[in-house]
């Protein structure tokens, strides 16, 4: 099955569902249609959007994450599925609060999440980092390690400057909390579909109206989202402002439709590949075992030759 992140950047549409198919019906008279089933999340990216009550219901039961964003193309919030209990074991397990696994488990993401930076970092050309140094002491200061990389990362982009993380000004950082805020989406997916509880975080404090799970188990790709952005950058020069910013859309979600990663000698999309990694979350909570789990690895990844078949689905 072909699963898509659909895009809407459309003003004034009505989307609606009929016979297993959604559409998308414009002012002119046109009319675009997709397989419910083919869709994992939707973007709504611009203004006017009218969705009907049953295509927002037949959405939600198929699991479909929609993301919503202001005019500055900002998310700023979800419309999710409910939250379900797929094994009682699972939800038992995760409410007892092994702090041991937990932190175990927290331990072997964060230390996924620096290699997946020191190895941005290379791929982009700064090989003088000492992220490998500071992942091998005792006790890691990810504040620290964070500080490096932004530094190291910005320097190889050509742009010297800060991280913003929220009301961001420049387009850089804009484009990446974008990037973030898809990884977002399909990691809250993935975790009601899989049964786990996303106010339940491992590292990330819960707090009101919080999701901590979904930040804690996103952060082995956010490097994936960093090195798509430079290598969009290099091939797109020229100066952007917020009106292309679409442009950055269409391009960060055909990289993780084409860029494909191995697990247990298999090749999925890194949009699929974000399941596996949840599905594995959830049975290590019937045993506590950390081995079964999977980590992403940035260099591991492959670019598939064949673009066409995954080519973005935009309206």
């Amino acid at each position: 099955m072909s699963y898509h992140i659909l895009h809407l950047t459309t003003p004034n549409c009505k989307i609606s569902v009929n016979k297993g198919l959604l559409m998308c019906d414009y002012k002119d008279n046109q009319t675009n249609i997709i397989p419910l089933a083919d869709v994992k999340s939707i973007v709504v990216a611009t203004f006017g959007i009218v969705f009907t009550n049953n295509a927002l219901a037949k959405l939600l039961e198929n699991n479909v994450v929609i993301l919503h964003c202001n005019n500055s193309y900002t998310p700023v919030g979800f419309s999710i599925p409910l939250d379900r209990i797929i094994k009682p074991k699972v939800f038992y397990n995760q409410i007892t609060r092994n702090e041991e696994f937990e932190r175990k488990l927290w331990n072997l993401i964060l230390k996924r999440k620096v290699l997946n930076q020191y190895e941005c970092l290379d791929l982009i050309g700064n090989k003088e980092n000492n992220l490998l140094k500071l992942i091998n002491k005792p006790l890691m200061n990810e504040a620290n390690i964070a500080r490096q990389y932004w530094q190291n990362y910005f320097i190889e982009l050509g742009k010297p400057m800060t991280r913003e993380h929220q009301n961001a000004q420049n387009f850089e950082n804009i484009c990446l909390n974008y990037a973030y805020a898809i990884l977002n989406s399909l990691i809250y997916r993935s975790i009601l579909i899989h049964g786990l509880i996303p106010t339940l975080g491992l590292h990330h404090s819960s707090n009101y109206k919080s999701t901590p799970l979904v930040y804690d188990l996103m952060e082995p790709y956010r490097p994936f989202a960093d090195y798509y952005f430079y290598i969009f950058s290099k091939e797109y020069e020229e100066d952007f402002d917020f009106e292309n910013t679409k442009l950055w859309f269409k391009y960060f979600s055909n990289c993780i439709k084409n860029y494909r990663i191995n697990i247990n000698n298999y090749s999925y999309k890194i949009v699929d590949s974000i399941d596996i990694y949840i599905e594995k979350i959830a049975k290590t909570y019937c045993d506590f075992d950390c081995e079964k789990i999977f980590l992403p690895s940035l260099k591991e990844q492959k670019l598939l030759k064949d673009t066409q078949e995954n080519r973005e689905n935009e309206e």
